[in-house]
């Protein structure tokens, strides 16, 4: 089987390449709101209680990363964005899968500090893209076209010719009259 083309003789599609592609940008992101605003979020918002202010700090980015994120939108394929958010989910699920892999102590803090820089992005994310997809996407799906059809219709182009008008063209499709 070919890179791609399928088994049908069609041309697959680069949406799975574009929404991993998406999940590592969205993971860059995140990385770079949790390095820029940790520290002023820290200094400015304080709440009863350390978890909380944790807590408030992580929805806090978490909210300015998908709005940032959802950027993606705006692209023809309105279905990158919100599989993005799916990716960063499964990103996650291997950071974790990568920390039960750890030793003792070290499994829990990893854990832990996965949890804390990760869980609210994906879910305040996934939260807020599927339902926005679900207004923005097409009413009507895409069809897709074989190879077959487009070396078809690429081959009519060339017969057609430039130079012929629509009333030649179809002279030259009709075959000619048989004698009785």
């Amino acid at each position: 089987m070919s890179l791609f083309i399928d088994k049908q003789n069609r041309r697959k599609s680069p949406l799975a390449l574009a929404a991993f592609g998406a999940a590592l940008l969205y993971l860059g992101v995140f990385a770079l709101l949790y390095a820029v605003l940790a520290e002023p979020l820290y200094e400015h918002v304080r709440l009863g209680s350390p978890a909380a202010s944790t807590a408030a700090h992580g929805a806090i980015i978490a909210l300015a990363g998908t709005a940032v994120c959802c950027l993606l939108f705006l692209l023809e394929d309105k279905r990158v964005a919100p599989l993005g958010f799916a990716g960063l989910a499964v990103v996650l699920g291997m950071f974790c899968a990568a920390a039960l892999m750890l030793e003792g102590e070290e499994r829990g803090l990893m854990l832990r500090l996965i949890g804390l820089y990760g869980a609210a992005p994906v879910l305040v994310g996934n939260a807020v893209a599927w339902p926005l997809y679900w207004k923005l996407r097409p009413k009507a799906p895409r069809r897709r076209k074989t190879v077959r059809q487009e070396l078809m219709e690429a081959a009519a182009k060339e017969a057609a010719g430039p130079e012929r008008g629509p009333a030649q063209r179809t002279e030259a499709v009709r075959p000619p009259a048989q004698d009785a």
